[in-house]
């Protein structure tokens, strides 16, 4: 019995001394840095859809980053290449937001609380 509770003790130490990595940047995070990046003049499109499709975690230089991956359907407002005002596009990419003192920070620059 003293043998287990010592081992026990020992498990729960390990795992109260591990570090768990902070609740991720929101959709809504998301969507705001989307909606900064995209509303500096001339606007040449504007957002239909935005979704989430995945997550990741990493260090990088012993600094916490997260990256959104994400998919967004955007339509076009005036003519852009072959593009014509109407059209619909649905473009696949991701943002990298790195964890601060301040929060994450998201490529815009903006702070997003965790």
């Amino acid at each position: 019995m003293r043998k287990s509770l010592i081992v026990l003790t020992i498990v729960l130490g390990t795992l109260a001394g591990c570090k768990s990595n902070p609740a991720p940047p929101t959709l809504a995070d998301a969507k705001r840095v989307w909606l900064d990046i995209n509303k500096q003049p001339p606007v040449l499109v504007e957002l239909v859809d935005f979704k989430k499709t995945d997550g990741q975690f990493a260090k990088v230089n012993g600094v916490t980053v997260y990256t959104f991956f994400y998919e967004v359907r955007e339509r076009y407002l005036t003519q852009v290449g072959h593009w014509k005002p109407g059209d619909i596009r649905t473009i696949k990419s991701n943002y990298a937001f790195q964890k601060t003192e301040n929060g994450w920070e998201g490529p815009d620059g903006e702070h997003f609380k965790d």
